[in-house]
């Protein structure tokens, strides 16, 4: 005996099962076209991440920046309160001064600012009348650890704290 192969053949119902007449897939136009826009989509992202990071590390230097003026508002009113009359709290601009943020978890420096103060007499609207008080204007700027500028833009940012200090009321 010998085999005879069978043939099939292809009936309408199932060509049209398999691959329709009006389907075709994805050509290279298109193709194209979807990787143009999933790169420039990519992309944007990736500035987004970028634009993320420097707000996070913009608002660490304010952040320590708002404690090293607060510190230095609470230094000077504590010498206000112990010696009036300091060379530190004496009418004029003072300082600067350098001073690094410490990170307290694993003790490295976080900042380097530059802080400089000024001290006004508060003046008093009663005619004859004195107050018995100053006026301390602080401002912080963000330095490199030699002590020049440090001007990044986006990410560094000088900040200015005011406050009126005095003699602890009784």
């Amino acid at each position: 005996m010998t085999e005879v192969p069978i043939r099939y053949r292809e009936s309408e119902d199932m060509r049209g099962a398999v691959c329709p007449e009006n389907a075709r897939g994805f050509g290279l136009i298109e193709i194209m076209v979807a990787l143009t826009v999933l790169t420039f989509g990519l992309l944007a992202v990736g500035q987004l991440i970028l634009v993320s990071a420097g707000s996070g590390s913009l608002a660490r230097s304010k952040g320590t920046a708002a404690v090293a003026a607060q510190d230095k508002l609470e230094i000077l009113s504590d010498l206000y309160r112990q010696d009036p009359s300091a060379a530190d709290l004496a009418p004029g601009s003072h300082g600067p001064q350098q001073i690094g943020i410490v990170n307290p978890v694993n003790g490295s420096t976080l900042n380097y600012y530059s802080i400089e103060w000024a001290v006004a007499e508060v003046p008093d609207p009663r005619p004859g009348k004195t107050v018995d008080a100053k006026l301390v204007a602080v401002k912080i700027a963000p330095v490199h650890f030699d002590g020049s500028a440090n001007k990044q833009p986006l990410l560094n940012k000088a900040l200015n704290a005011a406050a009126i200090i005095g003699p602890r009321m009784p």
